[in-house]
């Protein structure tokens, strides 16, 4: 008796690290509605304390040449002190000039079956210091700045219109329009509500993920897609986003 009582107090504390890892994603704005993984499902987590190795940062909807002036840049970077002092976080950050800047980071991934549709669900986690409901130039510092995800076989660069504008290869929609390679999870908000002393404040942690079937997409030859994660934005000022974690879930059709 004693010796099966160890026994089962032993597998009792170890189903407790594998039932949590079953539900990964779940329905927009709801904690309940957990994907459990199946034999066509398979699940990325990229933690990006670890490192952006392999990860490419892109910007859009703005004149080439005036990098400088629209303050673009990126690095792996110390979370702001209220966030976590001991964790790193994928950080990109620009100055909209032009009212409507997309910054983005995307990745290759491969491991899924060549010239399949998968259904994806997204979850990003990231930190915002933009107060919900607040009032700025243009737009929302929080609001009107719309995090983007999606996946498709062609890599997503900004290339010339012809006129020295830079655009997005995808179709993204433009701010709060998703378009065909690239849906809204949620906006840049976070959940302290608009201070009139204090419109920008301290980075609080915020998760956006999509809704099941809102997004499907076919991979190549290789079975392998470009994953993009970016902000398009409406307020004309500076955006600073730190990515967290990225979570992907891609269930075969």
């Amino acid at each position: 008796m004693q010796i099966l009582s160890a026994l089962t107090k032993k597998l009792l504390k170890k189903s407790l690290f594998i039932f949590p890892l079953l539900g990964l994603l779940s329905a927009c704005g709801s904690d309940n509605d957990d994907i459990k993984p199946d034999p066509n499902t398979k699940v990325l987590h990229i933690d990006f304390n670890d490192s952006i190795a392999g990860w490419k940062t892109g910007f859009a909807d703005y004149p080439a040449g005036e990098e400088t002036f629209y303050e673009l840049g990126s690095s792996h970077s110390n979370l702001p002190a209220a966030l976590n002092t001991q964790r790193k976080g994928y950080k990109v950050t620009g100055n909209n000039h032009s009212d409507d800047l997309f910054m983005f980071v995307t990745k290759k991934v491969d491991g899924l079956e060549p010239n399949t549709r998968y259904d994806f669900r997204f979850k990003v986690t990231f930190g915002t210091n933009a107060q919900n409901n607040c009032v700025g130039i243009g737009g929302s510092p929080g609001n009107s700045v719309w995090i983007k995800v999606g996946a498709t076989k062609t890599e997503p660069k900004a290339v010339d219109d012809g006129t020295g504008f830079l655009l997005l290869n995808w179709d993204k929609g433009n701010q709060a329009a998703g378009g065909s390679d690239a849906i809204i999870a949620g906006d840049f908000a976070n959940s302290q509500e608009c201070s009139t002393t204090d419109v920008v404040t301290t980075y609080l942690k915020k998760s956006v993920m999509t809704e099941k079937g809102a997004y499907s997409t076919i991979t190549d030859d290789q079975g392998s897609l470009w994953l993009l994660v970016g902000t398009d934005s409406g307020f004309e000022g500076t955006t600073t986003i730190y990515y967290m974690d990225l979570e992907v879930v891609a269930t075969k059709k």
